[in-house]
C-alpha cells in the first residue's frame, strides 16, 4: 500500500477543484486514492493527493483595505519575460523595484498590521529562474506575482466555502493565459475550403428556392420553381432603405445605456470583455413602435408584400459586412484572431471567421447580429403576416398563424431575457464571426423561419381542426418546459456548481478541476435542451397541418444542425476532458433523444 504523506486527523491546506483557492480543512479518512476532508466551517468533500498541502507550506497574511498596498501589480502576460515589473500605488508613480525576497517579506508584515477583511490571503515563496504561469482564482482578484532575479512569490486569494455555496461568490472559469498569435488552424470542418465554398455559393439560392417553390399560388417541392428573372422583382429601393433603417434602429437600441453590464468568459490572453444586455429592452421598444404603427394605420404589411427584395437587401448586406469583417481580422492582433478560422485560407477563413470579437469601441458585431436584428424582425414579420390575414379576413381569426406566432414570440423572447446565456455558447467563445454567423443571423434566421407564418398568410383557410391545435399547444408548450428548464439548469450549474441546489448532484471532476454535472436533466440525455428545441420546432410545422411538406423544412433543418453541432461539441468535449468525458459518456449514453439516439 503506498504511503500517504498525510494522516487522519491532520489539519491540512486543500485547494477547491476548479479553482486556485486553498482552505484550512481536516483528513477525516483515507479512502483509496482519495482524501475526505472536512473544511472548517462543516462541508466535507474528496479529492486526490495533489489537491492537498501541509499548512506549513502556507503564510497567512491579512488583506489591507488600502488600495495601494492591497496587492502588486502582475506583469502583464504580453510583455517580454525580461523585463521586470514594479509594483505601483493608484496615482500611477513607479516605486523602486524590489531587489530581494526580504524586502518583500517586510512589506508582508507591516500589511498584516493592517484591518483584515473578509478574504484571505496566502503566500507561497519559490525559487525559479523563469516566471510561472499565473493562476487564475474564481474571485474577481485575478492572482498577482513579483518578480524578482532568481525568485517569484505566487499570491493567492480566496474566499470562505460558506459565502460561495451560498451564492454570494460565484465561481470564474479557469482559463491558462496565452500570449502571441493564435494557432494556426489544423483541423477543418464543413469540409474544408472546398466544402464552406460550396455552402456559401449554395445557400443563397437556396434561400430564393423557398421562396419561388412556396408561393402563394402553390407550395410543393419543385426541382425548378418558377424563378423570376426580372431584375426589379429584387430590387426595391423603399425596401432597401426599410432593411438598412432597421439594423440601424437596433444598433441604436444596442448602444442605449440600459441593461446590466456583465462580462464575458475569459479570453487567450485573460481579459474579458463587457457585453451589456439589453436586448429583451429592444424586443419590447421593438414592439411597441410596431403596435403604434398599426394604430397609425401604416401599412406595415409592405413587409410581407416586398419580402423578396427585403431577401435580397439582407443578403447583399450579409456578403458587404462580411467581406469588411474579414480586411479587418487582417490587421487585427494575433491573440484576437478566432481558433477555428485561422487556417491562412482565405475562404475557409472568410467563411468561419477570422477575428473572435470584431468591435468598433463598444459595439460588438458579434453579439449584437446573434439576437437582435435578426430575432427580432423574424417576429415582427410573423406580426405583419397576421396583419395581413386579420386585415383581409376580419370575420375569421387566423387561429393557427395566431398559436404559431405565440410560440415563436415566446421563443424570442427567451432567447433575450436569458440573453446573457449565449456568453458561454461556441459562438461567442470558439467560433469566429464571419459569412457563417453573418449569413446565419441576418439572412437564414429571418427569411426561412417565417416560412410557415407565410405559409399560413398565403393558406388562410380551414387547416386543422381545433383539437388538433390543442394537441399542437400542449406539444409547444412542453417542447418549451424541457428546453427552459434543462438551459437554466445548465447555466445556474456554469456560474456556481456548489451553490445548494447541486447540494446532493452527482458530478465529475475533470484533470483542470471542471466538473461535469451528471444528475437532473443533464444526466437523463447530454443535451436534453435539444430535444426541448426539436419539440418546439415540430409545433411550429404541425400549426400548418399536411397540406404540404414544404413547411416541414425548419424541423428537419434542425435536427441536422443539432446532431451535427452535438458531434461537434462531443469531440471538443473528448479533446478536452480526455477520459473523463469517455465516462460521461458512459454513464449518459443518450445524446438527444432517449433510448434513440
Amino acid at each position: 500500500m503506498p504511503s500517504r504523506k498525510y494522516g487522519v486527523g491532520e489539519q491540512v491546506m486543500v485547494k477547491w477543484p476548479g479553482s486556485a483557492l486553498w482552505y484550512p480543512a481536516k483528513v477525516l479518512a483515507i479512502q483509496g486514492e482519495e482524501y475526505r476532508v472536512k473544511f472548517e466551517e462543516g462541508t466535507e468533500d474528496e479529492v486526490t493527493e495533489d489537491y492537498v498541502k501541509p499548512v506549513s507550506s502556507f503564510r497567512r497574511r491579512s488583506q489591507s483595505k488600502s488600495p495601494s498596498r492591497r496587492r502588486s501589480r502582475s506583469r502583464s502576460p504580453a510583455r517580454s519575460p525580461s523585463r521586470q515589473r514594479v509594483s505601483r500605488s493608484p496615482s500611477r508613480k513607479s516605486v523602486a523595484q524590489t531587489s530581494s525576497v526580504s524586502k518583500q517579506r517586510q512589506q508582508q508584515q507591516r500589511q498584516q498590521q493592517k484591518t483584515s477583511s473578509k478574504t484571505i490571503t496566502t503566500t507561497v515563496v519559490t525559487q525559479s529562474k523563469s516566471q510561472p504561469k499565473p493562476d487564475l482564482t474564481p474571485t474577481r482578484t485575478p492572482t498577482r506575482t513579483l518578480i524578482t532575479s532568481r525568485s517569484s512569490t505566487e499570491v493567492h486569494t480566496y474566499t470562505t466555502r460558506s459565502s460561495t455555496k451560498s451564492g454570494q461568490q460565484t465561481l470564474e472559469p479557469l482559463v491558462e493565459f496565452k500570449t502571441g498569435r493564435v494557432p494556426k488552424t489544423t483541423s477543418y470542418e464543413f469540409g474544408g475550403p472546398i466544402g464552406t465554398l460550396f455552402i456559401m455559393l449554395t445557400l443563397p439560392p437556396f434561400i430564393y428556392y423557398l421562396y419561388f417553390t412556396c408561393s402563394k399560388d402553390i407550395c410543393r417541392l419543385q426541382l425548378l420553381p418558377a424563378f423570376s428573372y426580372d431584375w426589379r422583382d429584387y430590387y426595391d429601393r423603399e425596401a432597401y432603405l426599410l432593411f438598412l433603417g432597421w439594423i440601424a434602429l437596433q444598433a441604436f437600441f444596442y448602444m442605449l445605456p440600459v441593461g446590466s453590464v456583465v462580462k464575458g468568459l475569459p479570453l487567450r490572453n485573460g481579459r474579458r470583455l463587457e457585453y451589456r444586455l439589453n436586448g429583451f429592452f429592444a424586443l419590447i421598444l421593438s414592439l411597441i413602435i410596431f403596435g403604434g404603427l398599426v394604430y397609425k394605420k401604416y401599412p406595415v404589411t409592405v413587409v410581407c408584400d416586398k419580402f423578396l427584395p427585403l431577401l435580397t437587401a439582407a443578403l447583399i448586406f450579409s456578403l458587404l459586412l462580411s467581406v469588411y469583417l474579414y480586411l479587418k481580422a487582417r490587421k487585427a492582433p494575433g491573440h484576437a484572431l478566432a481558433p477555428s478560422g485561422n487556417s491562412g485560407n482565405v475562404v475557409y477563413d472568410f467563411f468561419m471567421g477570422h477575428e473572435l470579437n470584431p468591435r468598433i469601441g463598444r459595439f460588438d458585431f458579434k453579439f449584437f447580429c446573434e439576437l437582435r436584428p435578426g430575432l427580432i424582425g423574424w417576429v415582427l414579420m410573423d406580426l405583419a403576416f397576421v396583419v395581413k390575414v386579420w386585415t383581409d379576413f376580419p370575420q375569421n381569426p387566423p387561429w393557427p398563424l395566431l398559436l404559431l406566432t405565440f410560440f415563436q414570440l415566446l421563443y424570442v423572447a427567451d432567447s433575450l431575457v436569458y440573453e446573457h446565456a449565449i456568453l458561454s455558447t461556441m459562438d461567442i467563445i470558439h467560433d469566429g464571426f464571419g459569412f457563417m454567423l453573418v449569413f446565419g443571423d441576418l439572412v437564414w434566421v429571418p427569411f426561412t423561419y417565417t416560412l410557415q407564418a407565410r405559409y399560413l398568410a398565403d393558406n388562410s383557410g380551414s387547416i386543422m381542426p381545433d383539437y388538433c391545435l390543442v394537441l399542437t399547444f400542449i406539444l409547444g408548450i412542453a417542447g418549451y418546459y424541457v428546453f427552459r428548464s434543462s438551459n437554466s439548469q445548465k447555466n445556474a450549474f456554469r456560474e456556481n456548481p456548489f451553490a445548494i441546489q447541486f447540494a446532493n448532484s452527482s458530478v465529475l471532476i475533470t484533470g483542470s478541476g471542471k466538473r461535469l454535472l451528471t444528475s437532473g436533466w443533464w444526466g437523463w440525455l447530454r443535451h436534453p435542451n435539444y430535444l426541448g428545441d426539436l419539440m418546439m420546432a415540430l409545433s411550429w410545422s404541425l400549426c400548418c397541418g399536411f397540406g404540404s411538406i414544404v413547411p416541414y423544412f425548419y424541423p428537419i433543418y434542425m435536427l441536422i444542425l443539432l446532431i451535427h453541432r452535438e458531434r461537434r461539441d462531443s469531440a471538443h468535449c473528448r479533446q478536452k476532458y480526455g477520459t473523463v468525458w469517455a465516462k460521461y459518456c458512459e454513464m449518459v449514453p443518450y445524446r438527444i433523444f432517449p433510448r434513440i439516439y
